[in-house]
Formats: structure tokens, sequence, C-alpha cells
């Protein structure tokens, strides 16, 4: 998954991340910074996640799900609408392209319509309360064959919390803010 971004703290929302590109531009050329996520980063903080080691395929991950307390959230709370959930790894970034390898499976926990929702979160202020997002919905890749409309919804962006997906979906149903691709829920992306 490539993002380009303009400023902010990165959190990242991921079920399983392996590595973590950064590269920032300036007039002289600079060699991307590379993160690996086998382990969770001393200085990263948790928002209604648990963050582990773990292996997947092959490869070393750190692989992130909701807490206990999130996955037994009632109906209707905003974990259904895009809540903040994450792991903040504070790093000074004001221009450039992030690029991560996640991948996004359900556990088994999740409520009855999880979809193993996966993603980056950028522009993070007032503590996590505010943030955009681009994140990918695994089981509704065209690669797993959902029906539609969700074949065309498997990337959406959102702003937390005033633009969240429903809002846009409402506001700009042409659908400039989501799209189908070719991804499903074994894939790193």
């Amino acid at each position: 998954m490539k993002l380009t971004m303009k400023r902010g703290l990165l959190p990242i929302i991921l079920a399983v991340a392996t590595t973590l590109t950064v590269a920032m531009p300036s007039s002289r050329a600079q060699t991307p910074s590379a993160y690996g996520l086998h382990e969770l980063p001393a200085d990263a903080t948790l928002h209604t996640v648990t963050a582990t080691p773990a292996e997947y395929k092959g490869r070393k991950a750190l692989k992130v799900e909701f807490t206990e307390a999130a996955n037994r959230s009632s109906p209707g709370v905003d974990l259904l609408f895009d809540m903040p959930t994450f792991v903040l790894i504070p790093i000074n970034f004001t221009n450039g392209t992030i690029e991560v390898d996640i991948l996004g499976r359900l556990n088994g926990q999740g409520l009855p319509d999880a979809r193993a929702f996966v993603g980056l979160a950028y522009r993070v202020v007032d503590s996590g309360v505010r943030f955009e997002s681009v994140y990918l919905r695994p089981l509704n890749g065209r690669k797993t064959n959902p029906p539609a409309p969700r074949d065309t919804r498997a990337i959406q962006y959102f702003a937390y919390p005033d633009w969240k997906f429903d809002r846009l979906r409402r506001e700009y149903p042409d659908g400039r803010y989501e799209a189908g691709a070719d991804i499903a829920d074994s894939d790193f992306r």
C-alpha cells in the first residue's frame, strides 16, 4: 500500500504489518527511512488495540487486534463507524511517501459484520481524536468475489470524526472516496 501525505504523526491501523518505509523529498537526495514492524516500537502507543510480535507466511510481523472491550462494544457505537483504533508510531514527518506492507484477516472474535479492515491514519491531532485515514476492506476485494455494491468498496478514505465513511457515501454517492480493488484477506498489500 502506498500513500503520499503532507504532514502529521503516523499511526497505523493494522492487522499485520511487516515494514514501514517513509521517504521525505528535499532539495538533496535522501535515503528513505525503513522501520521493521516485527515488534512494537518503544515509543508507540496503543489506542483500543493490542500489538504483539507474530509470524505469517514466513514473514515476521506486528499483529494488531482490537482489545477485548472493543470486541464487546454494543451495536451503534463508533466502533462500527470508523472508531479511532490504532497503534501510534510518532514519526516526525511533513512531506513524502509512506509505504507499508499490511494484511487484514478476521480472528473470529469480532462482530458478525466484521470485514478485517486495515489501513493507515495520518494527520493525527488532539491525542487521536482527529485524523485522516485510508484503509482496505480485504473481504470486499474483487479476489473474494463479494456481492455488489461491496465489490466497489474495498478501499476507503475518511476523516475522523467529521467525515466518516457513511457521511462521505451519503454526500458523494459517486463513490469518489472509495473504490474496488484486487485484494483478499490472505494478501499482503
